[in-house]
């Protein structure tokens, strides 16, 4: 009995057993696997032609196994047949649902999809090119993508090829044939038919090869790519290639469109999908008007941050009246776009404890060292100022109270009132005190600015550096412009053949001029609507880091 027991114990551990012996593993003890798979051979062969069959075999020289193979393999041209993957112990099956296109070269990469089973390995990024027609399609095009703003490569970045024909626009279909970058910006986009093509790229962050992503960096090239033929009207089957296609990414600009309206009995909102680089606000109406007033219909709004504009209600226009008004805003890049709005007030009264208090953010920050020679001040309030008294303004030393004289020059409103620049040649040593009273700014709600007084330290001069030089460039406008570590743009001098940047405090800036083709004085970015491309730019080497460091009482010479 007890025998019996025995038997049908190890008859019920045998599966168990089997199943462990079944597992692929490394072996205990030895040296560890650092080699990657390699491809033995495939079905169809590489570079094969005429091929017939619907489903493509790879066999490696060990246990192997795919990982995310429908989002890692790429297959070019694009078509929307699917395939089923089959998983062999060192092969890889990939059964088709459909027939390939007939007289078409196709280019499988499966980067790093196949690894091996023991140490993740990734096989030498296996490719596949076959023919379902007699010959192989060898036209290629090649480039470097860089981006606009720092003209440094682009890893990632997707490049493909459109037919011209397609009626779909460019942000709603992928491309026919792609290819990414690597860490230098190249991309090379190989077995390509003859044909006439678009070249578009763009940053393909959810790796869908769908431009659809707000705001994603773009690029395309000016004109239609004719690959393979000996002019525009031939369809010869030659061997014309295109290298150097190379191709300056930017920001992509989307029309704005209001995300949000916000109400309350005094302010209404509107919040904006994009940033704002201007705006204006026109009544054209209005309605359900019963408030008696003796001021002319008027709105007072202001831009309160990159993507919200709040209007205010004037004292003397009940809630329940409605404005008709035309919001007009501009984009960074110079687009403009207007909008048909109702402006009207919640009628339920707000709590004096959630209304948003008139302050100020003061730039440079107290404390911070400044300059003297002029010394200059930034209020940004956060709501319109109705009135200000410069009176109850004042500039002097720290440790005296003589104050400076400041006159209208002195001060310089912009945003609708609602921030202010002072600017006063200071002439003094070690110490500055900026003071604002009680009652020198009221704003249109009423409420006025806290007492407050700034203290802040002025540099002495020989603490600073300058960066001069010359411009001898052919073009007729150019901008030379001083950036920061961050590439925010801190100085610019506009056509001027021998330019200064002076009292710089130390630290690393860059330096690069922009050919303003257009001779609007600015850098224009790019525009994929319009087809504009950016603005050529030209940045001054500088060190291994493209940096130009400035040391105090240093002079610099930069020359374009």
């Amino acid at each position: 009995m007890r025998f019996s027991l025995l038997i049908v114990a190890a008859l019920l551990s045998l599966p168990v057993l089997l199943s462990r012996c079944a597992q692929v593993a490394q072996p205990p003890g030895g040296k560890k696997d650092t080699l990657a798979p390699v491809l033995t051979r495939s079905v169809p062969i590489n570079r094969a032609t005429n091929f017939a069959g619907q489903t493509i075999l790879l066999e490696f020289n060990e246990y192997v196994k795919a990982e995310n193979l429908q989002q890692k393999l790429l297959i070019t041209p694009q078509d929307s047949n699917t395939f089923i993957l089959k998983e062999l112990p060192t092969a890889l099956r990939l059964n088709f649902n459909k027939p390939f296109k007939p007289n078409t070269t196709y280019t499988l990469s499966f980067a790093d999809a196949i690894r091996d089973v023991t140490e993740r390995n990734v096989a030498k990024n296996p490719k596949i090119v076959f023919s379902t027609g007699s010959f192989i399609d060898s036209l290629d095009v090649n480039g470097v993508v860089t981006d606009a703003e720092t003209r440094k490569p682009i890893l990632g970045f997707a490049v493909g090829l459109f037919e011209p024909t397609d009626t779909l626009p460019i942000n709603r279909k992928r491309p026919t044939y792609f290819a990414r970058t690597d860490s230098n910006g190249i991309y090379q986009i190989e077995n390509i038919k003859a044909g006439r093509y678009t070249v578009f790229g763009f940053q393909d962050a959810d790796l869908n090869l769908v431009n659809n992503q707000p705001g994603e960096r773009v690029a395309f090239a000016d004109s239609i790519l004719f690959l393979g033929r000996t002019d525009r009207d031939s369809l010869l089957n030659v061997n014309r290639s295109s290298a150097n296609r190379n191709l300056v990414a930017f920001g992509a600009s989307l029309k704005p469109r209001i995300t949000r309206r916000e109400r309350t009995d005094e302010v209404m909102g509107f919040e904006l999908s994009g940033g704002v680089a201007a705006y204006s606000l026109k009544i054209t109406g209005v309605a359900n008007s019963t408030a008696v007033r003796t001021t002319p219909d008027t709105l007072v709004s202001f831009q309160e941050s990159p993507t919200m504009i709040r209007v205010y209600k004037q004292p003397d226009r009940l809630p329940g009246d409605t404005v008709y008004v035309a919001l007009s805003v501009q984009d960074s890049v110079g687009n403009t776009t207007d909008f048909k709005e109702r402006v009207y007030f919640s009628p339920l009264k707000t709590r004096a404890r959630d209304r948003k208090l008139l302050t100020a953010e003061v730039l440079p920050a107290p404390g911070a060292p400044i300059d003297n020679s002029p010394a200059s001040f930034t209020l940004t309030f956060t709501k319109p100022v109705k009135s200000f008294n410069p009176a109850l303004v004042s500039i002097f030393k720290s440790d005296s109270t003589k104050t400076l004289p400041l006159d209208s020059a002195t001060f310089r409103w912009s945003n609708n009132f609602a921030r202010l620049t002072i600017t006063k040649r200071a002439n003094l040593a070690d110490t500055l005190t900026l003071f604002l009273k009680k009652g020198a700014f009221v704003s249109v709600q009423n409420d006025t600015l806290p007492r407050q007084r700034l203290r802040y330290r002025i540099n002495d001069p020989d603490s600073y550096g300058l960066i001069m030089g010359k411009v001898t460039r052919p073009e007729k406008n150019v901008i030379v412009e001083l950036l920061d570590e961050k590439y925010t743009v801190i100085r610019a001098s506009y056509n001027t053949p021998n330019y200064t940047f002076a009292r710089l405090r130390p630290g690393r800036y860059r330096v690069r001029i922009v050919i303003d083709a257009n001779g609007n004085k600015r850098r224009d970015v790019g525009n994929i609507q319009r087809r504009i491309q950016p603005e050529t730019v030209i940045y001054y080497p500088g060190d291994k880091n493209g940096f130009v460091p400035v040391k105090q009482d240093f002079e610099i010479e930069v020359d374009f």
